[in-house]
């Protein structure tokens, strides 16, 4: 089963098996930064939907919801178990969008929140045209709940390495099971010991007889958790 709600393919491999760097393949940009990037366009393979739980204000950051690969996740036995404080740790709605990065010359992968994942999108809807002739630098402005935003800003003309680098970033092929492969979510063990300590009582809910595991990335690890990603509610969008 994958975590994907809206996907194509089933397949479902970790990271490691694949040899992927996850600090290398996801973007996290701050107020100004930017990567230059070639779209991909709208696939099965190249923008997923998923579901994550996150509270930045109780020390966990957003990290994919196991439910939807049949495994019972502890985050909704805390969204639904009615102790105060934990009512909108439900999980919402995130998109998963695959760039080409020119600079790089590899696939890269922007983590967005239902909100900025659908402007962005509609932002592909409106260069769909271009994506196969123009670069675009992908840029973050604002740091904050209300003033950050993601845009797509058209390079009209690139110098000649860049040129030679559009083209050759626009043979990379995005395996079905790609998206599959970057995310990766918390281990049961690791969001029952979040809950714990963001002061859930996971004594009521939970049998604590786990060991510890190997620590490994994960896509928690590799999320930019700004605030604007997080303070929204989605509850309308769910």
């Amino acid at each position: 089963m994958s975590l994907f709600t809206k996907k194509g393919a089933e397949a479902q491999k970790s990271a490691s098996e694949k040899g992927l760097d996850l600090k290398k393949v996801y973007i996290r940009l701050k107020d100004g930064d930017s990567v230059r990037v070639r779209l991909l366009g709208v696939t099965d393979n190249t923008v997923r939907e998923f579901k994550a739980h996150g509270d930045f204000k109780k020390g966990i950051y957003t990290s994919a919801c196991i439910a939807p690969a049949g495994v019972e996740c502890p985050y909704c036995i805390a969204a639904n178990s009615g102790v105060e404080g934990f009512q909108d740790f439900y999980a919402r709605k995130r998109y998963l969008i695959t760039f080409a990065d020119i600079d790089t010359g590899s696939l890269r992968v922007w983590d967005a929140s239902k909100q900025q994942g659908e402007a962005m999108l509609k932002l592909f809807g409106e260069y769909a045209s271009a994506k196969d002739t123009m670069a675009f630098t992908f840029k973050r402005t604002g740091s904050g709940a209300s003033d950050t935003s993601y845009n797509l800003i058209p390079i009209f003309e690139l110098d000649e390495k860049g040129k030679e680098s559009f083209e050759k970033v626009g043979k990379l092929e995005v395996a079905d099971d790609f998206l599959d492969s970057v995310l990766i979510p918390r281990s049961r063990e690791d969001m029952i010991t979040n809950l714990k300590n963001a002061g859930f009582p996971v004594e009521q809910f939970f049998e604590l007889n786990f060991g510890e595991d190997e620590a490994e990335d994960t896509q928690e690890d590799i999320v930019d958790d700004s605030v604007e990603d997080i303070a929204e509610s989605d509850i309308e969008n769910m």
